[in-house]
C-alpha cells in the first residue's frame, strides 16, 4: 500500500514565500522592460568605436513573421545583404534543375550605386547597377522611434503601393535593406509597405573590423528589368518543340520509320509531330504550352490544336495517321468514323490546347484599316498542369492547323515547365477527340450530332474521387445559319443521367480586331473577326471547360455528348470539335 505524506507549511510562511515571488516577478519584469529600453538606448553607444555593423532584419506580413530574416553589413560606406533561411535538415537536395540562384545585393554610398549580383543554376553570374540620389521620390511624414533610436519617417509611392521608410542619424552608419523604393541619408530601420507588410530591424551589432563586402567580380552586366528577367527564368525548363515550322497542304505522309528528336510532317502536311523527351519529375511544375503563329499565305481563320499521342495502348494516333480505317470506328447514318473514341485497345489523342488562327496576319499585314495596327504574329499560351501525368519522361507530341493552302502557316511550340510549390499529380485517362485532325488525308467532318450523339466507355480499376471532365467544346458552321453563329447547348451524361447542359459561346471577338488583318469588314461597320462565335474568336486560344462528375466507383461507366447540330445548307454542314478527358 501507498503512503503519502503530508507537508504541512504554516500559513505565515505561505504568506511571505508569496510576497518573496511576487518580489521576484516584478523585479523580473522591470528588468526586462528596462534592460530592453537600455539596449536599445545604448545602441548608439555600442557602435560609437565600430569599424561597422550587422544589422538583422525581420519581416512580416499582416503581424505573421515570415521564416528566416535579412542580415546587413555596413562597412564604412559599403553595404551587402543576405537571405538567412532557416536550416532544415531533413529536406533532401534539389534535383540541378530545381537549383534556385544564389543572389546578393550591395551598395556603395560613395558613388550613390545599388548592386544586384546573381550566380544562376547554370553558373553564370549576371549583375545589375542602379544608380541613385539621396531622398529622391520622398516626402517626410513625420518622426517616430525604433529600438530606441530617433526616426524621420519618408514616404513615397511605387506601383500604386504607399511605403513607408524609417530612418535614423542616431548612429554614424548608412543602409536600407530595400534600396529598390529609395535611399535615404542614414540608417533604414523600418520599412513598411501598404500598412501590413512591414520588414524592420530587430538587432544591431558592432564589428570590430571592417571587411571588404563587395564582391570580386560581377560577370555579365544587364540593365535592372533584364536582370530580374534572367533571374526569373533561371528555374524553368523549356522543351523546344517546333520552330517557324510551315504548315500546310502538300501531301506529307508519315513514314515507316520514326526516329526520336526528328521532326515529321503528316496527316497531308497540316500536322507536324516530334517525339521529345520531356522532365523525368512534374509535381513540382506549373506546365505552359506556347505557340507562336503566323500566316505564310492563308488568308483564313484556321482550327489550331496541339496534342500529345498516349502509346500505352495496342494502337494509337500513329496507327491512325498511318491508315486510319485500323483504328476503331462507330458508324452513324452510313458513316464510318475512325479514331474518335477510345477503347480498350487504341487511345484518341489528348488535346492540350485548342487554337484558332487569325485572317492572315503577318502575310496580309499591308492591308489598311483605318485605326489598325496588324501585330506581327500571334501567341498563345495555356496552362495544362492538370495533365501532367502524361506531360514527363517521353512523349509523342503534335500540332495541326487545318488548312488546304500550299504555303500555309508557320508555328512554333514550347512546352514550360515553371518552378512551383509541389501539387497533387492527377490521372489522366483521354476519352474522346473529334477535332478532324485528318481532314486532308480524307477524314471525314463530324457531323454526326445532327441524328446521333457521342458516348464513350471507360473502366476504372479503383474508385476515382472529385472526378473531372477536361473539355473542349467549339462549334463550327460559318454562314448565317451554321453552328458557328448560332448558340447550342451542349449537354453531357454520366452512366445514363445528364450531368451538365451549358452553351458554349464568345461575346468578346471584337477585342482581337489588330490579329486579322484580312478579316472582311462589313457595311454596318464590323469585320468578321468581330462576330461572336461558338466558343472560340480568331486568333485566340479556348478555354476548357471543368465538367465536375463527383466520385466515382470501379468499373465500367459511359459518358455521351449530345449537341443539338444544325442542319446543312447547300454543300456546307456544321460540326462540333470536341475533346474530352478524365481527370481524377
Amino acid at each position: 500500500m501507498l503512503h503519502v505524506k503530508r507537508i504541512v507549511i504554516p500559513y505565515f510562511k505561505i504568506k511571505k514565500m508569496k510576497r518573496i515571488i511576487l518580489k521576484d516577478v516584478g523585479i523580473g519584469l522591470c528588468f526586462l522592460l528596462s534592460a530592453g529600453m537600455a539596449c536599445a538606448q545604448n545602441y548608439p553607444r555600442k557602435v560609437k568605436n565600430a569599424q561597422g555593423i550587422e544589422v538583422t532584419y525581420q519581416s512580416n506580413y499582416k503581424g505573421k513573421a515570415r521564416p528566416g530574416h535579412l542580415l546587413m553589413t555596413v562597412s564604412g560606406d559599403r553595404v551587402s545583404l543576405t537571405n538567412v533561411r532557416p536550416e532544415q535538415n531533413d529536406r533532401p537536395d534539389p534535383r540541378p534543375e530545381d537549383k534556385a540562384p544564389v543572389t546578393g545585393s550591395y551598395i556603395d554610398y560613395t558613388t550613390r550605386q545599388a548592386y544586384r549580383r546573381a550566380e544562376l543554376p547554370n553558373g553564370q553570374v549576371i549583375s545589375a547597377v542602379t544608380p541613385f540620389e539621396f531622398g529622391k521620390g520622398f516626402t517626410q511624414t513625420g518622426e517616430g522611434k525604433h529600438l530606441g533610436m530617433n526616426c524621420k519617417i519618408l514616404r513615397t509611392s511605387i506601383n500604386s503601393n504607399t511605403i513607408e521608410v524609417w530612418y535614423t542619424n542616431d548612429i554614424p552608419f548608412r543602409g536600407t535593406p530595400q534600396a529598390n523604393v529609395g535611399v535615404p541619408d542614414g540608417l533604414v530601420l523600418r520599412v513598411v509597405r501598404n500598412g501590413d507588410m512591414i520588414q524592420e530591424a530587430t538587432h544591431i551589432a558592432p564589428m570590430k573590423k571592417g571587411k571588404d563586402v563587395l564582391p570580386q567580380s560581377w560577370g555579365e552586366s544587364m540593365d535592372a528589368a533584364d536582370y530580374q528577367y534572367t533571374i526569373n527564368q533561371s528555374g524553368v525548363i523549356t522543351i523546344p518543340v517546333f520552330d517557324q515550322q510551315r504548315i500546310c497542304f502538300d501531301n506529307s505522309k508519315l513514314p515507316e520509320v520514326l526516329e526520336d528528336g526528328v521532326r515529321y510532317s503528316a496527316g497531308g502536311g497540316t500536322i507536324l509531330l516530334k517525339k521529345v523527351k520531356l522532365p523525368q519529375y512534374v509535381k513540382n511544375r506549373s506546365i505552359f504550352a506556347e505557340v507562336v503563329q503566323y500566316s505564310d499565305g492563308d488568308a483564313y481563320d484556321r482550327t489550331g490544336s496541339v496534342f500529345l499521342i498516349p502509346d500505352s495502348k495496342q494502337q494509337s494516333f500513329l496507327d491512325a495517321i498511318r491508315d486510319l480505317k485500323k483504328v476503331p470506328s462507330f458508324r452513324s447514318e452510313e458513316t464510318d468514323y475512325h479514331g474518335l473514341v477510345s477503347t480498350p485497345e487504341y487511345d484518341v489523342p489528348l488535346e492540350l490546347m485548342r487554337f484558332f488562327t487569325g485572317f492572315g496576319v503577318r502575310k496580309f499585314n499591308h492591308n489598311k484599316v483605318k485605326g489598325q495596327d496588324w501585330v506581327d504574329s500571334v501567341l498563345y499560351k495555356m496552362e495544362i498542369t492538370p495533365l501532367a501525368e502524361k506531360l514527363e519522361g517521353e512523349a509523342w507530341i503534335g500540332a495541326y492547323i487545318g488548312n488546304w493552302d500550299a504555303k500555309g502557316h508557320r508555328l512554333s511550340l514550347k512546352l514550360k515547365y515553371y518552378p512551383d510549390e509541389n501539387h497533387r499529380v492527377y490521372n489522366t485517362v483521354p476519352l474522346f477527340n473529334t477535332v478532324n485532325y485528318l481532314e486532308q488525308a480524307g477524314q471525314p467532318y463530324p457531323i454526326f450530332m445532327r441524328q446521333d450523339s457521342l458516348t464513350v466507355k471507360f473502366t476504372l480499376k479503383e474508385p476515382a474521387s472529385n472526378a473531372r471532365l477536361y473539355y473542349l467544346t467549339t462549334g463550327h458552321g460559318g454562314w448565317g445559319g451554321g453552328d458557328e453563329f448560332n448558340q447550342k447547348p451542349n449537354t453531357i451524361y454520366l452512366d445514363g443521367k445528364k450531368v451538365i447542359s451549358f452553351v458554349p459561346w464568345r461575346d468578346d471577338c471584337g477585342t482581337y480586331r489588330n490579329w486579322n488583318p484580312c478579316s472582311g469588314n462589313f457595311s454596318n461597320g464590323l469585320s468578321s473577326s468581330d462576330l461572336s462565335r461558338s466558343n472560340w474568336c480568331p486568333g485566340t486560344v479556348t478555354n476548357p471547360e471543368y465538367i465536375y462528375l463527383g466520385d466515382l466507383e470501379a468499373g465500367e461507366h459511359r459518358i455521351t455528348v449530345k449537341i443539338p447540330q444544325g442542319a446543312p445548307e447547300g454543300g456546307s454542314n456544321s460540326y462540333w470539335c470536341i475533346s474530352g478527358t478524365l481527370i481524377y
